[in-house]
């Protein structure tokens, strides 16, 4: 797991709505919403990499869909609106996860062994 996804890395906000996300959202999204879910290969389309896909969604639309699911921004209706289960604090820690979510991983390190000869 990324350093960033750790809860101990997180803002307290960010802590919950990430507990929240694998609460209601990772058996689809994945635990760290790279689309990769125990669902995911179930569902098509399959649900986006947040990595890659999060950067073209507006914090508004993010509100939208995670209230009103994705139907109500006129995509795929496999994603449940969630604002009636969801008070507004919950939907905003699940906006600052999803923020952290967004943003590039790392990039791995390099295994800087030298190699041996033959």
């Amino acid at each position: 797991m990324q350093a960033a996804f750790k809860d101990d890395a997180l803002t307290a906000s960010e802590a919950r709505g990430h507990r929240l996300f694998l609460e209601r959202c990772a058996t689809c999204h994945g635990p760290q919403g790279r689309g990769d879910g125990q669902n995911a290969y179930n569902l098509e389309p399959a649900p986006p990499d947040f990595g890659e896909s999060l950067v073209r969604v507006t914090v508004d639309e993010r509100r939208r869909i995670i209230e009103g699911g994705t139907a109500s921004v006129g995509r795929s209706p496999l994603c449940p609106p969630r604002g009636r289960s969801l008070g507004p604090d919950d939907v905003d820690a699940l906006l600052a996860w999803l923020d952290v979510a967004s943003r590039p991983g790392p990039e791995p390190e390099r295994d800087r062994t030298p190699a041996r000869r033959r």
